[in-house]
């Protein structure tokens, strides 16, 4: 069971901690470069690069949460 615990925590500190991190770690490795757009031509460049920002801010933070989730799923296992 303690394994267990240490495994929760893992999951929900790493996470959390990318979510909050977010805007740093798009920075960091510069994800909005890397960012498509589809609607290019409707945007002015300044607007684009904030849109792809965005955008790639969003993506990271959604992996952050997708790795949180089996932190809270053993959360619910382990105190109920």
């Amino acid at each position: 069971m303690i394994f267990l615990k240490i495994l929760m925590f893992l999951f929900i500190a790493t996470g959390f901690g990318t979510v909050l991190a977010a805007k740093a770690i798009v920075k960091r490795f510069k994800f909005n470069e890397k960012t498509e757009c589809n609607f290019e031509h409707e945007m002015t460049d300044e607007e684009l690069e904030k849109y792809k920002f965005e955008r790639a801010v969003l993506n990271v933070k959604m992996l952050g949460m997708l790795i949180a989730l089996p932190g809270l799923i053993l959360v619910l296992f382990i105190y109920r």
